[in-house]
């Protein structure tokens, strides 16, 4: 007979509760982890706390969005502690498989930083143009017919003229 894990968690929210899951966030530990432990509720009740706030969870929803923007400020300071780390081996080369390691955990960092937080740390590259209400930028749009050049003329002709236009440059070249 097997005991489940869950067995004895909380299931009523509590603000000792509330403010260690808050301030675990907040220094960069992920929900599932803190949830693992035996004293805290499962990451799925929490993440139902967090979907409908009540009387009883006073401001839950807005301290757990802080804590997340913590914990984003976190990692990202968590990146560059691990490229400014040393991968040189005992041998005093560098550790080419440390570094692979430290950069697949850069990039997954990274990767989730843009998708928690696009506007701060995504790669979306927007422009804008601003310019007078009263005088736009464009006015007017016009197509010009131009006349072709000679030369062009002769590159649109048959393939041979191109490769006889082709050696009669690289004679006058030399």
């Amino acid at each position: 007979m097997s005991v489940s894990r869950k067995a004895g968690r909380p299931t009523c929210y509590t603000l000792s509760i509330a403010d260690e899951i808050c301030d675990r966030l907040a220094a960069g530990e992920s929900l599932r982890k803190i949830c693992q432990d035996v004293h805290m509720p499962s990451d799925a009740l929490v993440q139902e706390w967090v979907r409908a706030d009540s009387e009883e969870r006073p401001a839950f929803v807005e301290r757990y969005a802080r804590a997340r923007e913590q914990s984003c400020a976190a990692m990202a300071e968590e990146i560059l502690q691990i490229a400014d780390a040393d991968y040189t081996g005992p041998n005093g080369y560098t550790d080419n498989g440390a570094v692979q390691q430290a950069r697949l955990r850069i990039d997954t960092r990274k990767w989730l930083l843009s998708k928690m937080l696009p506007r701060q740390y995504g790669d979306r590259v927007t422009q804008e143009i601003v310019g007078d209400a009263d005088r736009p930028v464009i006015t007017r749009l016009e197509l010009v017919p131009i006349i072709p050049t000679p030369r062009a003329q002769a590159l649109e002709t048959s393939t041979g003229r191109l490769i006889h236009l082709a050696a009669e440059t690289e004679a006058k070249r030399k």
